[in-house]
């Protein structure tokens, strides 16, 4: 994503290719480094890694409508504004409403549930990453977006917990954290939200079984969704209770740190942050809704029975009329820590808390709080969306020593003051810091070069600091991924997504790949990173690739970057960051079902054992039920995909915009080919992952949506002459790749179907099984249509409105065409009645009439409740009607007029796609955080 909106979404798998390394190089636990042979750890990226991952790496940004010219929007915004649309927010009563529909609806009897139907997690309960997907060509296991962890201060080989929170799956925990594979258990009984953004253990309690959970997302992105408030635990997170005080100060924000302080367990200290979304959502978006309350830190001293906002600064007001309300992070709080150092005894510890655009602050007690560190943003509402400050307390002595990381979103820079025990004069005027050294410079081959732009472009996203407890030279330091030392001929580094320094912050080293042959490594997007009590060197680091952990100790591999071709400051950066790697990466992903779907694609031939499905962040995935396995079959953000329903070894996938592969070998990681070039060339406006569809009657014939429907009849072309130009490991992408065709003269978008409901791009396309001709389309803000010969040469297809003014100017989520009928279908509606009083509605039946060119429409919602519905499929067997919603699947049965959960087993979690196989009896819920699902009908 751009910089000044919305974090990158790179969903690449960072660990750097090596040629053979002839024998692992272990260290010992005094830390003393043994040499790497020269040879091993050459190059970073795998030879013939995917051209297009590796060639527009940081092209997603163009479809971001967070952003003043973009063309399109980023997934996550467009499914706030959606549910928004027309309107700018959505309110925290809709939202709450619409969790209530849903809960009524649970309790609602289903014969189906009474017969012992129930829903079935199919995964990935384990994500593989195959070689030829991550970077170095190690294999790996991947899961969703980790935001938040907690370690047990009891933590050793025999008994560690530790708990992490997932930024869409919940929080999750282990009690043998550093076993090579930890067993992972899901643990939100009681929490009313998948978004999670902090976890604190309660220093009080000694037995360490008291935590707090902070819902919702902080780090700035629009995907970052609100939450509900902050929980409760007293079990070691078997179960929690909402702690009530904090609904009425977090509702429709997040919850981004989280203090108790070590002397009084009713005081608390929470920081509240922008977010996009509240009430057991784990949908995110743009428009901050209105009325949320104001960001800043809040303090308790009941034990949470209730907050006062305590601190707070200026922020972005909402500008409805501008495309994504123009307020962005600044104000919002990111990290909080209670220490002593230094004070007299008896004397009240201080608060250290972080604030987006405007630096680091400290409480002196009694209400009153000072600026230590300004920030480069300045707090300036230009600054808003990039300008970040984190920092870390590394307490030296009698003298605290604190580390500061800090950007206006152009520059990051580093910095340290070794006693912060003084006046805040003495730091900061409020707008320079004297009283800090700044250790980042400019100047390659120089230690400070590793500092600097640590995190850019997108410290707003992923900016994480630590310091481990009683290693005051020790910090360790994170941001996305350098990919421009990466994808060179002469790679400098090994990405240096986290970096760590044992001299105080004066040089670091690269941590992102470990020495094992070839090595793993870690994934871009560092979110947070916590240590091990009893061992410094072991790093647990969350990303959006999930959870890694660090052997603790480490190897010198600075002799391979002679092979590497550098010379100059290249090549002493390389010897100075490449001079201690670790030993070992573990991937700790194994058991945690987390990753993000976005839809998923069935073999018609086989649709309960062979299943794809794109996620976010972390590719599109094929299944395969003997033996059970998930693989990630091509990496980056993986979108729609399907299966031709005659030759499944041809499957489509869509990365981010109008970018799509084809592959002619099933889900052969290395038989993708790109086809996307007349779509990219076309500078259509296009959703940010677009809807793909194949033909069920015509084998080779796909349909895609931009503004225009476009098709292919031979999948994307020639196989022989994608294969040899167009492969993503192989290609020479000497000619163009892909022949896809408009469909039609005029776009759907356009006003040549009328002025109202225009612009957008097509959200939605289904293509009916019981002819060869009929297609049905929809936009994002509303209008429906239908073509009754979608098979006839592109130029003369023609495409019939049938939405009216009657229906909901909201955006349509999904059709179900009957396979018995082609002129009926099914459509859903995101968005809500109170948007739209005048037209409400959520899913309607609709009947085509060919001999008027007009349809009748059928509002079939009932007692569905005023709720967004996300998704849509229809069982012509037994003509029942299940819908996908925020919070689960509910089912219409056949001659009822009462909607109820369509099985029990689903977690509460965002469903944002169905996928049902009529002659197969199953459907399945591509759910946002909690893997993929499955119903028996």
């Amino acid at each position: 994503m751009s910089r000044l909106t919305t974090r990158t979404r790179h969903t690449l798998i960072s660990t750097s290719l090596t040629f053979v390394l002839i024998f692992m190089v272990i260290s010992s636990a005094s830390g003393y480094l043994l040499q790497v042979p020269q040879h091993a750890h050459a190059q970073p990226v795998q030879l013939m890694f995917n051209h297009f991952l590796s060639t527009h790496y940081n092209d997603d940004g163009q479809f971001d409508d967070n952003g003043p010219a973009s063309l399109a929007a980023s997934a996550a915004q467009e499914q706030y504004d959606d549910r928004a649309y027309p309107y700018g927010a959505i309110g925290y009563n809709q939202a709450t409403n619409a969790y209530r529909a849903f809960q009524s609806i649970t309790h609602r009897l289903n014969p189906m549930a009474l017969r012992g139907h129930t829903w079935h997690l199919v995964g990935p309960i384990v994500g593989n990453v195959p070689r030829q997907v991550t970077y170095t060509g190690s294999t790996t296991t991947v899961s969703g977006r980790v935001t938040a962890i907690a370690v047990s201060d009891t933590c050793n080989q025999d008994v560690c917990r530790v708990w992490v929170g997932a930024a869409g799956g919940g929080v999750w925990v282990t009690s043998n954290g550093l076993a090579p594979v930890p067993q992972w258990q899901p643990a939100s009984n009681g929490i009313a939200s998948n978004a999670i953004g902090s976890i604190a253990i309660d220093p009080n309690d000694s037995t360490g079984a008291t935590l707090y959970v902070g819902t919702g997302e902080e780090n700035g992105s629009s995907d970052s969704e609100a939450g509900v408030g902050l929980y409760r635990s007293t079990d070691f997170g078997q179960s929690w209770q909402l702690v009530p005080g904090s609904v009425a100060v977090a509702k429709d924000r997040s919850i981004g740190a989280i203090a108790i302080d070590p002397a009084d367990p009713n005081h608390i200290f929470i920081g509240t942050d922008v977010a996009r979304h509240g009430a057991s959502s784990v949908n995110g978006g743009r428009f901050t809704p209105p009325g949320a309350p104001m960001i800043g830190l809040y303090e308790s001293t009941d034990g949470g029975a209730t907050f006062k906002l305590v601190f707070s600064k200026a922020t972005d007001p909402v500008n409805p009329g501008s495309p994504n309300g123009s307020d962005f992070f600044r104000g919002g709080v990111t990290k909080i820590v209670f220490d002593g150092t230094g004070l007299a005894a008896g004397q009240p510890l201080r608060v250290y808390f972080s604030m987006f655009d405007y630096g680091v602050f400290r409480g002196l007690g009694s209400g009153t709080f000072e600026q230590i560190f300004a920030s480069a943003g300045g707090g300036t509402v230009a600054d808003s969306a990039g300008s970040r400050t984190e920092f870390a307390l590394a307490p030296n002595g009698s003298k605290l020593r604190i580390y500061a990381g800090d950007t206006d979103g152009t520059t990051a820079d580093f910095y340290r003051v070794d006693d912060a025990n003084v006046p805040a004069s003495g730091l900061t005027d409020g707008t320079k810091n004297p009283g800090w050294l700044k250790l980042s410079n400019s100047t390659k081959g120089t230690p400070g070069f590793a500092s600097f732009n640590f995190c850019n472009p997108q410290c707003s996203y992923d900016m994480p600091i630590a310091s481990p407890p009683g290693q005051p030279d020790t910090v360790w330091i994170g941001g996305a991924m350098q990919y421009s030392e990466i994808f060179t001929a002469n790679p400098p580094s090994n990405g240096r997504a986290i970096q760590r320094s044992t001299d105080a912050g004066v040089s670091f080293t690269d941590m992102t790949d470990d020495a094992q042959s070839p090595p793993q490594g870690m994934h871009p997007d560092q979110h947070v990173i916590a240590f091990a009590p009893n061992n410094p060197g072991i790093a647990f680091i969350g990303s959006d690739g999930g959870l890694v952990r660090t052997s603790g100790d480490f190897v010198d591999a600075s002799s391979t970057c002679a092979s590497r071709g550098l010379t100059g400051a290249d090549l002493t950066d390389c010897q100075g960051w490449l001079k201690a790697i670790p030993t070992q990466i573990f991937s700790l992903n194994s058991g945690l079902a987390t990753i993000q779907f976005q839809s998923l694609a069935v073999n018609p031939l086989h649709p309960k054992t062979d299943v794809i499905g794109g996620s976010q962040d972390n590719g599109t995935w094929a299944f395969t039920a003997s033996p059970v396995n998930w693989l990630e079959a091509v990496g980056g953000d993986g979108g729609q995909s399907l299966i031709d329903f005659n030759n499944p070894n041809i499957r489509m996938h869509t990365y981010f915009g109008p970018n799509m592969d084809v592959n002619f070998k099933a889900a052969d990681p290395t038989a993708w080919d790109f086809i996307a070039d007349p779509l990219a060339a076309s500078n259509e406006a296009a959703s940010f992952y677009v809807p793909l569809i194949g033909d069920p009657t015509v084998s080779g014939t796909m349909f895609a949506g931009l503004e225009h429907i476009w098709r292919t009849v031979d999948s994307g072309g020639p196989q022989a002459y994608l294969d040899q130009h167009c492969n993503e490991q192989t290609g020479d992408f000497k000619s163009p790749c892909g022949d896809w065709v408009t469909l039609g003269s005029a776009a759907l978008t356009s006003t040549t179907y009328g002025a109202d409901k225009s612009g957008g791009y097509v959200v939605a396309i289904s293509r009916s099984p019981s002819d060869t001709s009929t297609l049905w389309a929809a936009t994002r803000f509303g209008r429906l249509f239908i073509s009754i010969n979608a098979a006839a040469p592109a130029a003369s297809v023609s495409f019939t409105r049938i939405d009216t003014p009657a229906q909901p100017g909201r955006f349509i989520s999904g059709i179900a065409v009957d396979p018995q009928d082609p002129n009926h279908a099914f459509v859903s509606f995101s968005g809500y009645n109170a948007y739209t009083p005048k037209t409400p509605g959520h899913v309607f039946d609709v009947l085509y009439d060919p001999s008027t060119g007009k349809a009748t429409w059928k509002d079939i919602s009932f007692d569905l409740g005023d709720a967004p519905i996300t998704g849509i499929a229809y069982d012509d067997q037994l003509h029942n009607l299940y819908i996908a919603s925020d919070f689960g699947v509910a089912v219409l049965l056949s001659g009822t007029t009462s909607w109820t959960l369509a099985a029990p087993g689903l977690p509460t979690v965002a469903v944002y796609g169905l996928t049902i196989s009529s002659t197969g009896r199953v459907l399945y819920a591509a759910t946002h955080g909690r893997g993929a699902w499955r119903l028996d009908l």
